[in-house]
């Protein structure tokens, strides 16, 4: 029996997302890969009081689109290196453009960039 069954072609299925996470994009310098701040807060187990922590978590950015500051949301994965275990999924907000200072020694000087 050489019956051959035709498989039909493999359809890109969608990844399941495990959890997601919202955070601030803390660095970018990485190839493919952004370092993201989490900040939640907790209680305390015996007085109560709420405490501020966070978590930097390491994510896979495969188009290097996320800039520093930006606010992202990424999804568990499997690992991908020894620290990443996140991907990127979307970025909710763009950071503003840094703002160039100029030192009024600069400007007298000359050295500072002119606006054309």
């Amino acid at each position: 029996m050489a019956a051959t069954a035709e498989k039909p072609e493999k359809e890109q299925q969608e990844r399941p997302l495990l959890r997601t996470i919202q955070g601030v994009v803390a660095s970018d310098k990485g190839d493919k890969t952004i370092k993201v701040v989490v900040n939640y807060q907790t209680r305390h187990p015996k007085y109560g009081k709420y405490l501020k922590r966070r978590t930097i978590l390491h994510a896979h950015d495969e188009k290097n689109e996320a800039k520093e500051g930006d606010t992202v949301q990424i999804a568990e994965c499997r690992p991908l290196s020894k620290t990443k275990h996140h991907r990127l999924l979307k970025i909710v907000q763009r950071a503003p453009e840094k703002a160039v200072q100029v030192s009024a020694e600069d400007v007298m000087t000359g050295k500072a960039p002119e606006e054309r």
